[in-house]
């Protein structure tokens, strides 16, 4: 069992500014994944050879598969037991590894933040104002980056409020917000233009993942409106609804988000069909002012619990002379990963980011300190360089980030062999065949339940990293970074799932140990 850690010290600040990651840096990360930066035969096993086919040839036929060929690929697979390189295929090449980054950021908050820490979320009121369980004032929330509330969790809080004597609020409710700096979207998220959930944008008083769902069932009979309802719904949330129900099965639906009346309010628009024996859809879409979304979901809760509430929602900060009435924590960071890794959720990954670099250098979160605070813990722990990667956010979203097959690796073997971040983060990881976003990977008797990993998707990008347990229980980390793709994603999945069947299957070591395409072969001009 690990031993319990002691409460995170802050790191000094004065440090010098984090580099800015420029254009010709990116273009030449780019450019990198056509070759390979670093000779990986030094350090390949070099056993003697074994009758039929090793995981290394075997990888050798999935990497010239068709979907592979014309690919960027990044591989890399060693054997934890023995230290050993088993293939390494461009292991040094910058790719775009998606939310392979989650490995990272969530490595990096073990680190620093311990597993133990849990997120705070706080309530304050001046106490001359309260007086026989009303408030004739202000009751201020100051959000601590709790990536997990949601409506359960907030019901929980105000009844907790309410066994604190609280009935009635004459004032606002204040949300402050200043946990975080003032961005709300990230590095890369200005790439995609979407209301998608996933694109939700970051606030240190976040609810339900910055997200609303949009409830949509087929009436009593065909020609009758559809039933369209929100939850939460809430003054914030306005709906605009216009399905009908159709005979028989099927559903051609449309749901928008767009933020209206300078941000006051979030309009939510339905349109089209669903049959009438169809079953009902939830949609999420995102919100794109947090602070008044969990203000006024938090308003609706006291509501429901009989805390009156007489005035609004409002964004400022805790004034001066007001005091603690309550603290609300949130699970512990271990428990929180499972939503970062099992189900990449990338508002939790840059949630926990933003909290690093307010808990690490003792200042409002950003992206560029919680960067950066992920740049040092590489640097310290594993003695790898910021120029040797390119990072901007937590969540692996979009075209921003570069890193190497060869340090994700790393990474895992550092992670395997340090305790108190195996014992937490290894268990956050997709079980093959079982949980997360590999449950329906991988299902095969040779893989199934023998794989920890997480995944990664963009367009035209598909990754994956984790463990496998090798038919001789020899524990492999595997890293398989795949750019430049013009097959859907799940396609590709299963050429790069037919590599780690190979590392499960067949003999790991006595078969080739790399490989180089046969045109690029085909270019290499003879030595005269």
């Amino acid at each position: 069992m690990a031993p319990v850690l002691a409460t995170p010290v802050p790191i000094q600040t004065n440090r010098a500014p984090a580099p800015e990651f420029t254009e010709d840096l990116l273009a030449q990360a780019n450019q990198s994944v056509s070759s390979d930066l670093g000779d990986a035969s030094s350090n390949l096993a070099t056993t003697p050879t074994v009758t039929g086919k090793s995981a290394g040839q075997a990888i050798i036929e999935a990497l010239e598969s068709p979907i592979l060929r014309n690919t960027k690929v990044g591989m890399v697979a060693v054997d934890l037991n023995r230290g050993r390189t088993i293939f390494a295929y461009r292991p040094n090449a910058l790719l775009n590894p998606a939310s392979v980054v989650k490995l990272f950021t969530g490595a990096a908050a073990l680190h620093y933040l311990k597993p133990e820490y849990r997120f705070k979320s706080t309530v304050w009121l001046k106490p001359e104002q309260f007086s026989g369980g009303v408030l004739n004032g202000n009751l201020h929330i100051r959000g601590g980056g709790d990536p997990t509330l949601v409506t359960e969790r907030l019901w929980l809080w105000v009844t907790e409020l309410h066994h604190l004597g609280l009935r009635e609020v004459k004032g606002n409710l204040v949300i402050d917000e200043s946990f975080f700096d003032a961005e709300r979207i990230g590095p890369g998220f200005d790439m995609e233009n979407t209301d998608f959930a996933y694109m939700a944008p970051v606030g240190a008083m976040s609810v339900n993942f910055n997200a609303v769902g949009v409830h949509i069932r087929p009436g009593e009979k065909t020609g009758d409106s559809a039933v369209v309802s929100v939850e939460p719904d809430t003054p914030y949330v306005q709906l605009d609804a216009k399905v009908a129900t159709r005979r028989g099965l099927g559903q051609y639906l449309m749901v928008g988000s767009k933020a209206e009346q300078k941000g006051q309010r979030q309009v939510l628009r339905a349109r089209g069909w669903i049959g009438e024996k169809q079953n009902p859809k939830v949609i999420w879409r995102k919100v794109d002012n947090p602070p008044l979304y969990a203000g006024y979901t938090l308003r609706d809760m006291l509501l429901r619990r009989g805390i009156k509430v007489g005035g609004t929602v409002r964004v400022g900060k805790v004034p001066e002379g007001a005091e603690l009435f309550h603290t609300f924590v949130s699970r512990r960071l271990s428990e929180i990963l499972d939503d970062l890794n099992k189900y990449s959720n990338n508002l939790v990954a840059e949630m926990i980011l933003k909290s690093l670099g307010a808990v690490v250098f003792n200042e409002p979160g950003s992206w560029t300190n919680g960067v950066e605070a992920v740049q040092r813990f590489l640097k310290e722990e594993l003695g790898v360089a910021p120029d040797q990667y390119l990072m901007r956010n937590g969540s692996g979203l979009n075209d921003t980030n570069r890193f190497s097959a060869a340090l994700v690796v790393r990474l895992l073997d550092y992670i395997y062999r340090t305790r108190e971040i195996a014992y937490e983060l290894i268990p956050s990881l997709g079980v093959s065949g079982a949980t997360g976003t590999v449950r329906k990977r991988l299902t095969g008797e040779a893989v199934h339940h023998k794989v920890r990993a997480k995944t990664g998707t963009l367009t035209g990008v598909t990754a994956l990293s984790g463990y496998v347990m090798s038919r001789d229980r020899v524990v492999v980390a595997f890293t398989v970074l795949v750019n430049g793709l013009t097959v859907s994603p799940r396609r590709a999945n299963k050429a790069v799932d037919k590599i780690i069947e190979a590392l499960s299957s067949l003999p790991l070591h006595g078969g080739p140990t790399t490989w180089e395409p046969p045109s690029k072969l085909a270019k290499k001009k003879p030595k005269p």
